[in-house]
């Protein structure tokens, strides 16, 4: 987006400019007006021209001054002067401050618009000159014998004083669906948003979806203060890369003087590469990454067959969750080995399915597919959703299959999912079987030998006995576990079925 800053005291000779003008033939424009000189500093110091247009005679300040004025602040702006035949003593000014253009009033449109068509060509050459200046730049900062004196000049932190007196944090921020047609507007909004923050960066593309960025500050800064702005810094970039695609930002250990850039990039590579671990839009720190490394105990796969075995689909998914929450703290464990985990839980998944005959899409569940999306998965995050979508993949099928052959099943399939619900009852039972609350009662008793709400009693106090053996579990919450919503009633139904109180009945497993 090339920004045109139109000045000229005559309201008529902007307002014509902007309407005779074709502007759709010379690409993305965005155009701002000033009445003078003054009024025109005023204007830019938000619009930030790429382009001035400027009358040459105004009150206040004219056209030659507001130009010395502006290129002070923005060095590269292109000038086009409109100027009458009286004006001619500014032609000197017009060369000395290497204007694109000295245009003559009466206005010729077709003269104006081939001059804005040549300074939009240069101001777009110049930027791609500067951009690949500064992308090679940014690049042999990384490297640990590069010519670092030089290299400095182009970022102001030389001269020497300033060589060992300048604070830098390399930062990798991985961009996943990228738009390939914002990759500049995107290096040009960071940017915006360090310089904003009174930290200043260089940064470029160091690979397709990979931003290299190294920020740089003065070294007196305290620790405090440094963390405060940073942390601005990522919320604002945050919240302008949400908007459009998902991303990690991977920062590396903050170093003094140009020449520790390297050791800053490798950290932030170090962080890079644990964004497995991480959820999507994170932030990593370096020193901030865990150094536990995950053992799996091989019981959680005998867990989880047996969970499957058990129709048991609530312990099915709590196990994954519980086994993602683990690792998730452990992100120094090996990928691969992470990945070979939920493999051996997705292969017991998958025979589970093919033992009991379940009708499943074929495409979702058949040959590698499966495993290969699990190999191809960024992040931990996307290999829990996909094992957990599958578990209700499997047993939706499960309760397909039940439902089909005989409605007691589906009856003591639905108190097994559900007795932890405080509200669970005969009512719910009936609605998710398409029985009615008579019907089923009498099914139920003629094939178990006991009524509904007795099996749900028992059963709950089963499950209630296997938490109470767990010494980290306090009774009330194995009371809300198993479906009860009073502590007390709980007591006197479980001393009832078992002859000891709660407490009584964790006592003999302490």
């Amino acid at each position: 987006m090339i920004k045109v800053l139109i000045v000229d005291d005559e309201i008529f000779t902007r307002e014509g400019i902007i309407a005779e003008i074709s502007w759709a033939k010379l690409g993305p424009i965005e155009i701002e007006q000033a009445y003078d000189g003054i009024n025109a500093l005023e204007v830019a110091e938000k619009f930030e021209p790429d382009i001035l247009l400027t009358d040459v005679k105004m009150p206040r300040m004219n056209g030659v001054e507001l130009s010395f004025e502006l290129r002070k602040t923005y060095p590269t702006c292109e000038i086009i002067f409109l100027s009458g035949y009286s004006d001619k003593q500014y032609l000197k000014s017009a060369i000395e401050l290497k204007a694109v253009s000295y245009v003559e009033k009466p206005i010729d449109i077709e003269e104006l618009q081939s001059a804005i068509k040549n300074a939009i060509t240069l101001k777009l050459k110049e930027s791609e000159n500067t951009l690949n200046i500064k992308n090679d730049i940014a690049l042999k900062l990384i490297q640990k014998n590069a010519d670092f004196y030089n290299l400095g000049k182009y970022i102001d932190v030389i001269p020497e004083s300033k060589l060992t007196g300048t604070s830098f944090i390399t930062i990798l921020i991985n961009i996943l669906n990228k738009d390939k047609l914002m990759e500049e507007t995107v290096l040009l909004e960071l940017k915006k948003i360090v310089v904003k923050s009174n930290f200043n960066c260089i940064l470029c593309y160091k690979e397709d979806d990979l931003i290299l960025m190294h920020l740089y500050f003065p070294a007196d800064i305290n620790y405090l203060s440094v963390n405060i702005i940073l942390e601005n810094i990522y919320n604002l970039i945050s919240e302008y890369l949400k908007s459009f695609t998902t991303f990690f930002i991977c920062q590396g250990k903050k170093v003094i003087g140009i020449t520790n850039i390297p050791v800053s990039y490798s950290f932030a590579v170090d962080a890079l590469s644990k964004a497995f671990f991480y959820d999507y839009n994170s932030v990593i720190y370096y020193d901030k990454i865990s150094l536990l490394v995950y053992n799996l105990d091989e019981n959680l796969i005998e867990n989880f067959t047996k969970n499957l075995l058990n129709e048991d689909k609530q312990n099915s998914i709590l196990l994954i969750n519980r086994l993602t929450s683990e690792i998730k703290g452990s992100a120094s464990t090996p990928i691969n080995y992470t990945k070979d985990v939920y493999y051996r839980l997705l292969h017991q998944l998958l025979k589970f399915s093919y033992d009991r005959n379940l009708i499943i899409n074929q495409n979702d569940l058949d040959n590698k597919s499966p495993f290969e999306y699990l190999a191809n998965s960024y992040t931990l995050m996307d290999i829990k959703s996909y094992m957990i979508e599958k578990i209700h993949t499997v047993f939706d099928a499960v309760e397909e299959k039940n439902s089909n052959i005989n409605p007691v099943s589906s009856i003591l399939k639905y108190i097994h999912d559900n007795y932890s619900a405080v509200d669970l009852s005969l009512q719910n039972i009936s609605n998710k079987t398409y029985l009615s609350t008579a019907y089923m009662c009498s099914i139920f008793k003629e094939e178990t030998g006991t009524t509904i709400n007795s099996y749900i009693t028992k059963y709950r106090i089963t499950k209630a006995k296997d938490l109470l053996k767990d010494p980290h579990m306090k009774i009330i919450d194995i009371t809300t576990k198993v479906g009860y919503g009073d502590g007390n009633y709980f007591s006197k139904i479980f001393k009832k079925e078992t002859g000891l109180t709660p407490s009584e009945y964790k006592k003999k497993f302490l």
